[in-house]
This record gives structure tokens, sequence and C-alpha cells, in this order.
């Protein structure tokens, strides 16, 4: 059986690039929700200026920009020019100019030591192929005392019970699946250790249990072309990915009920400091 393929920087540069358009636009608004939720945990304030490292479009950065208000400033990075381009538009939509964004590797942030009140990273540390390096840049731009604010899925549920467990058990029957360089959902105190071990100060996690509903099993296929799922999919030629496509679908569509398909997802939120 071959190898299963480790994403590397280039590819989840290309699959968020070709992502950018429909992401968190396909089925309910859980990224903008669990952004959000994040940046009510830090606890922002009035005039801080904060990071936000794999912004992605905004869930993170537009409700943090609303919060630190006009003497306030948050920095977005990501590795997608095309994510970047869609956070802009969604700032400015909601009257937002409070804010910077730049094409940056969160391996080697471009800025000096200690010039941020706080950092936040959202559902991105799996990207990450060194994640000690990355933790460590973060920490370095933090300011003593700063605030880190990050949220990654947890193991109980596994995210999109069970419709990504059986996505991922299809994918390998087709030898096609392609991984993220890290690991995807942690337990609540594994995550705490990996933030301890790269020196952050008093670590607090909290897992928050929610039922996503998608409407319809087309609708949760869309959905898979706008994350990670997306690397796999599209190395698959257009004859393939129909018969996946119709295999999947038949294994979902019992799980349907009268108001969608409902999947349980955990959410980590964790809040630490320098």
């Amino acid at each position: 059986m071959p190898e299963m393929i480790v994403a590397t920087k280039p590819m989840i540069e290309e699959l968020f690039d070709g992502a950018a358009s429909q992401y968190d636009r396909v089925g309910p608004d859980i990224f903008q929700n669990w952004g959000a939720r994040l940046v009510e945990l830090l606890g922002l304030s009035g005039g801080e200026r904060v990071l936000d490292v794999a912004t992605g479009k905004g869930a993170v950065l537009i409700p943090a920009a609303q919060l630190v208000g006009k003497y306030g400033r948050v920095v977005g990075v990501d590795l997608s020019q095309r994510m970047l381009e869609e956070a802009e538009d969604a700032a400015r939509q909601v009257g937002l100019d409070n804010f910077e964004l730049y094409k940056m590797d969160a391996e080697h942030l471009e800025f000096r030591d200690e010039i941020f009140d706080a950092v936040t990273c959202a559902f991105s540390l799996f990207f990450f192929p060194a994640l000690d390096v990355a933790l460590r840049e973060m920490r370095r731009v933090l300011k003593t005392g700063g605030r880190f604010g990050a949220t990654i899925f947890g193991t109980m549920p596994p995210p999109f019970d069970p419709g990504w467990r059986i996505f991922a058990e299809q994918m390998r029957a087709y030898n096609a699946a392609v991984r993220v360089p890290g690991k995807v959902a942690y337990a609540p105190e594994d995550l705490q250790a990996v933030l301890t071990g790269a020196s952050f100060a008093r670590v607090e996690t909290r897992l928050e249990k929610c039922d996503v509903v998608f409407p319809d099993e087309e609708t949760w296929w869309a959905f898979q072309f706008t994350l990670g799922n997306r690397a796999a999919l599209m190395r698959m030629t257009e004859e393939t990915r129909a018969k996946f496509k119709a295999e999947y679908l038949e294994k979902m569509r019992p799980l349907l009920r009268e108001d969608g398909l409902h999947l349980g997802v955990s959410v980590i939120y964790a809040v630490a400091s320098r």
C-alpha cells in the first residue's frame, strides 16, 4: 500500500488559495462562531495590539478588531494570499480599518520581539510542520504578560463525527489520503502539555461540544472542498472523484434526519500567557 502523503507548505498554500472563495460559506457559520468565542475568552481590551496567525478569512481577526477599537490594531498573517484577500473584503464590509494583513509563514514571523499584547491561532496548529518552532515564534512576539489564545478540535467527539471518520476510511481504501503535518484533534490535557512545553504560562483549556447540522448531504460534500480534505479530492481524476462521492454519500445518507445531517464536534479553547 502506498504511504500516505503529508501535505507540504506549498500544498497547503495551494489548497487554501483554491478554497478561499467558499471557505466558511458552505454550511453553518461554524468558524465565525468559534472565532468570536475565542476572542470572548481571551478578554481583549480597547487599544490593544493583536496578532492573528493563520488568519484565514478573519474569523478571529474581525471580532478582535471590533473589540480593540480605533486605538487598537489587529495584524493577520497567512500563507494563502487568496485567503488574505477574502479577509480584507470581509473586514472592509463591516467597516473596519484598524487591521493589517501580510502573507507570512508562522514558523518565521517577521516581527520584532514582544510587540503584541495578544496572539491568536485558530484551527491551524496542525498545519505547521514544525509546531514547536511556530509556537516559539508566537511566544517570542508576545509581550511579557501578554495572552495567547488557540482553538483546535477535541477528540471526544472527534471532528465532524462520524462524517470525517467514514471519509478517512474510504480515502484509505482508495489509497488517496493526504494528511496535514500535525495532530488534528487533542485531549485538553494533551494540548495543555504542548503549550506548557512551549514555555507558555498559566495555560487553561476549555472543551465545548456542539452538534453541527448540515442541511443535506450535498452541502456536506461541498464542505469537504473548503478544508484539508480538498487536497486528497483534487488529486483524483474527475471520474474517480465522482465514484468516490457516490460511494461516500451512500454511506452518509442513513445518518440524515428530517432537519439535516447532524455531526458531533468538540472544540478546545486554550488561553495562556507569556
